[in-house]
Parts: C-alpha cells; structure tokens; sequence
C-alpha cells in the first residue's frame, strides 16, 4: 500500500501463489459497492500452487481497509491449466452492469496444440464474464452465471464464455466513458493485436486464434476461419519472431481525464519490448485510426492503470518504477468524426455528422463536386469546441441533377484544414445503391442508396460471409470500416426493401 509516503504491505499470499515465468499474483479488483465496512469485498487473480488459474474473494480487516485479512479467503473460480506455465491471462475488472470480467489465455506453448482458444468447452484462451454477486456450485466454482451471456444454452460452449479465440489478453480494459471493451492479445511470432468490443454487444464473438495471429492466418496452422470470427482494430508486425522488439502487446485504456485534453478520448497501448506507444481514435467510419511514438518512451511496461480521476499510470517491471503518462506534445489530431453520412431529399441534401473531440476546430466547411475532383465551398458550421464533441447538420439547397459529392473540411484555429472522406448521393430520382471504389486500398467502402438499406453482407470468393453489418435502413452516401482482409475478390451483398444488391470489389 502507497500511503502518499511509504509503501508497506497490504495482503501476504505467497503461500497459496506458484511464481516463476508468467505466473503469480497476476491481478487485483475491488468489489464496485466497497465502502471498507458493510463491503470489504476484494479479488484476486493468480496461479496457485498447481499452476491453475484461480480467482479468490478476500475482505480488507474490519476497521482497517488498509489491511487485507488472509484468513476470509472463498475460492469463486479454478481454471484447470495443464502443461505449461505461460499464457495465464492476468486481468479482473467488474464492468458497469456489476459482473467480474476476466481474460485467461490458451495455455501456453506454441500454435495452442490442443486447440484450447476455439474449444468451447475449456476456459482457457477466452473472456470470461460471471456473477460473483451470488455465489452458487458452478463446475469451476462458486458464482452465477448471468442470463444474458451470449452462449448461454449453446451447445459445445460453456455458458461461463463471453468471447473465444484469445491467445494471451494480459491486460485489457472497459472505457469508462461508455463501456466499450479493449483487449490487447499478445501474438506469437508474426503480430500483435488489439481487439474491440462496443458495450451492449451481447453477440458471438470469436477473435480468431489460433486460426488468424492478428490479421493474418497463422503461419503453421491448416488455414481456417472461425464462426462468428471478428479481425482485431490494429495489429503491427513481430518481425523477430518474438525473440526481439517488438514482440509483446501491453494493452492500456482510453484517456478520459482532463488534464491533458489534447490526449482525451485517445486509445493507448504498448509494446513490452520495445516500449513503441500506439494511439487509436475513431475514423469516423465505424473503425479506427492510428499513430505510434518511438522517442521518449519507457520499455517493459507490463501494465496500466486508471485513476479515479482518469488519470493514466504504467509500472515498469525492469525499473519497478510507477510512470504518469504525460501528454507535452501538442494536440495529435484537433477534431475526430464519429459518423457522416448525407442524404437526398427533394430540393436539398441534408449532411449529418457527429465528432467524438473537438479541440482548436474553428468551424466545418461543407464542400461539394459534380466530378468528385473540383470542390466548391457550399457553406460552414461553426464548430461547438466541446470537448466530448457535438452532432451537427447542414442542408444544401441546389438545382443540380445527377450525383454530387461532399467532403467536409475542417478548419483549425491555425487555418490547417483536415479533409473527411468523399461521400456522392444521387439527387435524381433513381432507385439505385451503388457502392465505391471497386478497388479497396484503405478499408473504406462507400455506399450510395436512394432506398433504404437494412443489410450488408461481405461474402469472399469461397462464398463465406466474412463481414456483415447492420444498416437499420439508411438511405443517402455513408461510409462503411471494413475488417482487414486477404487480398482479392469479394461480393458485397446489400439487402433493401424486396431487393438483394450484389457488387464485385477486389480488396489489395
């Protein structure tokens, strides 16, 4: 315990704790209702003495929540993790709806031999979501299992799962803005990946190990792809095979505190190795863009932690050292869009678009094209300079016939523009969906519908769906995040009112 001056103890459980490698005390979590009298709950993640996963409650000492009292141990979980001695996981956080995530990795060694992170019936290589609240005999422990798991009654998965396909997620996190789900797994010998979760997702997810290492199929593995597989955001080269940097993710959390607001709403990970910083931000398609910082950094940080007030910490394990993270460097990106699309209505068109942070934006110039190269400065929006971003609207009268393309500049306090994507809705009264470029280079696939569309479907030259997304009717230009995929041929599959749309695209 750090008391402002000192650091002394606060729990000694070394004798119930194998260590060595990857094992130990691995993680820690408060019970979210703790007060240090009518609740004292804490939990522990570690590796006993068998070299099994366990998690235990414990209580701190009555009258001293500095203490943790040994002796109150309950046992809630053991996952069995036979034959090697990595890939533990290592991570306990209780999310807003009062359950104890965890991520528990596929039991070591390499290529995961027995298949454990895409068998549904172990625990190991997954993200585990249990009611500790409420503690019954379940087969691994004493919890209960929540309702609304997403396999719960699927036969062949353990009703305990949340998402499979995980290789090593050591450490990961909620964003305390809005619950969304960040895993860093850490790859074996070619990639290092982050993966994504939105909140209120209750689907079936499966991430992909050992099948794909990051976004690729894993060299030595027969090709497959999973059901219900989902790429990582981000993945970045492991060019040394793991032997040298960089070769390990550490997975962090999205900045929310104020005090650096040009780093606020910004994704922070790193690499254990090399100490490489990556950011992510969202690119206003449904994905997210990124950058990375190779100077001023600090190797072997093997996790992060947020304080109360959103402040940002990471512990060194070669230096023993606790670091803030500081943002000094200017502002990396001065406004992000979350979503933007247009749409046709009889004498106007109508642009919509919502940012995620706005910082040293002046103002939104709308721009327009007949041809999609010569742009023409239609109007602007002053920018509302909220730092949780804004939504904001614009209509376009015109007399113009056929298709017209938009782009929004955005202008900074300093003159620099930043351009968004192209959009082209069809101002006639055509009852078509079009879909643009043929060739994908970046991810980004535009569509134009003057119907509306409930559904697409990517579907590879296997006849596989490999991508599928919700539309909920939309009609107007928007854009559309593809995942990261092989190159080569692809149909995309758009379902309207009555009607089946099918497009050729070849991604490079």
């Amino acid at each position: 315990m750090w008391n402002g001056t000192s650091v002394s103890d606060f729990m000694n459980v070394s004798s119930i704790i194998s260590v060595g490698g990857e094992r130990g005390l691995l993680s820690m979590a408060f019970h979210p209702g703790f007060n240090g009298e009518t609740n004292r709950f804490f939990y522990l993640y570690y590796t006993n003495l068998n070299g099994d996963i366990e998690i235990s409650r414990y209580q701190t000492t009555i009258g001293n929540f500095n203490i943790g009292d040994a002796a109150t141990k309950t046992t809630i979980i053991t996952i069995p993790h036979p034959g090697q001695s990595n890939h533990n996981g290592g991570k306990i956080i209780f999310g807003t709806d009062g359950y104890l995530y965890f991520g528990t990795g596929d039991g070591g060694g390499g290529n995961d031999i027995p298949n454990n992170a895409q068998n549904g019936n172990v625990l190991l290589g997954k993200m585990i979501r249990i009611d500790v609240n409420t503690l019954t005999t379940q087969p691994f422990g004493q919890y209960t299992i929540p309702a609304d798991n997403p396999y719960v009654n699927d036969i062949g998965v353990l009703d305990e799962i949340w998402a499979l396909g995980l290789r090593n997620p050591f450490r990961w996190s909620f964003d305390r803005a809005n619950g969304n789900m960040w895993i860093g797994d850490v790859g074996q010998g070619a990639k290092e990946e982050i993966n994504y979760r939105p909140a209120g997702s209750t689907a079936h997810v499966n991430y992909g190990w050992r099948c794909y290492e990051g976004t690729i199929p894993t060299p030595g593995v027969t090709p497959c792809t999973p059901t219900d597989n989902v790429f990582p955001v981000f993945d970045y080269d492991n060019p040394n095979g793991g032997s040298a940097p960089p070769s390990a993710v550490t997975g962090g959390f999205v900045y929310r505190g104020n005090e650096f607001a040009n780093l606020r709403g910004y994704y922070v990970a790193t690499d254990f190795y090399s100490g490489t910083l990556y950011f992510l931000w969202p690119n206003g398609a449904g994905g997210f863009n990124s950058s990375t910082q190779t100077t001023g950094i600090q190797a072997f940080i093997s996790s992060f932690g947020e304080a109360e007030d959103a402040t940002l910490y990471a512990a060194s394990q070669s230096t023993n050292t606790v670091y803030k993270l500081l943002a000094t460097g200017g502002t990396p990106l001065p406004v992000r869009l979350k979503n933007y699309n247009v749409q046709h209505f009889i004498s106007y068109n109508e642009l919509k678009w919502s940012t995620a942070f706005e910082q040293g934006t002046s103002k939104f110039n709308i721009e327009y094209s007949t041809d999609g190269n010569h742009f023409i400065r239609a109007g602007h929006v002053p920018a509302s300079r909220n730092m949780d971003g804004s939504e904001y609207t614009y209509r376009h009268y015109h007399s113009t016939t056929g298709d017209i393309y938009y782009r929004l500049a955005m202008e900074e306090d300093n003159g620099r523009l930043n351009y968004s994507s192209i959009l082209r809705v069809a101002s006639g009264n055509q009852r078509t969906i079009k879909i643009y470029p043929s060739i994908i280079a970046d991810r980004i696939l535009n569509i134009t519908s003057s119907v509306p569309a409930k559904k697409l479907q990517l579907i590879n030259s296997n006849g596989a769906v490999v991508f599928e997304k919700n539309l909920n009717g939309i009609t107007g230009a928007t854009i559309i995040n593809l995942p990261v995929l092989p190159k080569g041929l692809y149909f995309v599959s758009i379902n309207s009112e009555g009607h089946v749309s099918r497009h050729k695209i070849i991604v490079n």
